[in-house]
């Protein structure tokens, strides 16, 4: 199934571009950055944007005009065929919504083209976790925090860890715990702070939502 809303393609690669064509019902293509204004102008929000597609010696496109000019009012998923993360912290620092691999599954992008357009953020588990640590080293040290109150001093254990990106595997070994004891216990931090997932979870802790 394609994305619903009004999609931008942006990327000078023909076969990028053909390729992405299954993700809109009917996707509009632009080749520059250029395209970003007049998107947004036009009162759409959604944009695919291959960052691969301007090579050095261009400037890297979230650093130029075109794009810190609108990123604000889009939801642009930031695509590359060799993503790592410092690039990905640069444009996410930029305003960019989400970032992946640029030749993803189709589902993949879709799915992360949803989850832009609702609002959220689409990362990849390393990425996430540096993010989530940038967070948590720059967040004042106070009291007991107001999430934390219904939680067993293990479960807040937990909870932390999870915030992190860290993996059961590594929680259990950070804890001394067994796999299945991190599980319970963050099916209890689930209930009980009423998140579904991990995303959730993290952004709770950190005080985002």
């Amino acid at each position: 199934m394609s994305t619903p809303q009004p999609l931008l393609i942006l990327t000078p690669d023909d076969l990028l571009a053909e390729r992405w064509q299954a993700l809109s019902a009917s996707p509009i293509r632009a080749v520059d950055l250029g395209g970003l204004a007049t998107w947004r102008k036009a009162g759409h929000r959604l944009a695919v944007i291959d960052l691969g597609g301007y090579p050095p010696p261009a400037p890297a496109p979230w650093t130029q005009d075109a794009w810190r000019n609108n990123a604000a009012d889009l939801a642009i998923l930031a695509t590359s065929s060799r993503p790592d993360d410092e690039e990905g912290l640069a444009v996410l620092n930029a305003g960019a919504c989400g970032y992946c691999h640029s030749h993803a599954p189709i589902e993949t992008l879709r799915q992360a083209l949803d989850v832009v357009a609702s609002g959220e953020l689409w990362v990849g588990r390393a990425l996430l976790s540096r993010l989530l640590r940038l967070v948590d080293s720059r967040l004042p040290r106070a009291g007991l925090a107001e999430w934390a109150r219904p939680l067993t001093d293990r479960e807040r254990e937990v909870a932390h860890h999870a915030a992190l990106g860290e993996s059961n595997i590594a929680i259990a070994d950070a804890l001394g715990i067994t796999e299945r004891t991190v599980k319970a216990h963050l099916k209890a931090v689930f209930e009980k702070l009423q998140v579904t997932d991990r995303l959730q979870l993290a952004l709770r802790v950190h005080g985002v939502r």
